[in-house]
């Protein structure tokens, strides 16, 4: 019998150090995650729904930038434009964003749904993957880390779309992140 019962609490106290060593490893792959991220993408993002019609899509080119305010998340901001003329036709949003347990969180300033990335990938120069907007759309993109783009024209003024009630200044935008 006391064999069965030292047995039995070494497998307790294995589990316990196991389960609190993975809580460990996750959380550290979220920081490097949110390490990696920081700075500019710009790629494409295609979106694909099912009207009455059947299968439609849509691409943009897009550009967002993630700046890291803990080692978690932070803020950042988001243009998607017309493929051919990135000044006619676009939309701006600022956006405040965290990792948690393998999934990026992005919350817009726009009051647009909580958006979730998953089943991604993510390297120092390439980031793609899955964005659920919490609609039955489709979303992949494929974004390049961009160290020239000017967000000048971007970022100068409320752009046409955006509400000027809900866009925060960023330093204001950047204290409402909740982690932990």
């Amino acid at each position: 019998m006391k064999k069965i019962y030292t047995f039995l609490m070494m497998a307790m106290v294995a589990t316990i150090f196991t389960s609190c060593d993975n809580r460990f490893w996750n959380d550290m792959e979220d920081r490097e995650e949110a390490y990696t991220l920081e700075g500019t993408w710009t790629g494409y993002i295609d979106v694909y729904f099912n009207d009455r019609f059947g299968m439609r899509g849509d691409s943009y080119r897009t550009t967002m930038y993630f700046e890291r305010t803990n080692s978690y998340g932070g803020w950042g901001y988001e243009v998607d434009y017309n493929m051919y003329n990135r000044y006619e036709d676009y939309y701006y949003c600022e956006f405040n964003w965290d990792v948690v347990n393998g999934k990026i969180r992005i919350n817009y300033a726009d009051s647009w749904n909580t958006c979730y990335i998953y089943d991604y990938s993510l390297t120092g120069s390439r980031f793609r993957g899955y964005l659920d907007d919490g609609t039955s759309k489709d979303i992949w993109f494929e974004l390049s880390y961009d160290s020239r783009f000017d967000w000048g024209y971007w970022t100068r003024g409320v752009t046409r779309g955006s509400d000027t009630s809900k866009v925060k200044a960023s330093g204001e935008f950047a204290k409402s992140l909740d982690r932990h």
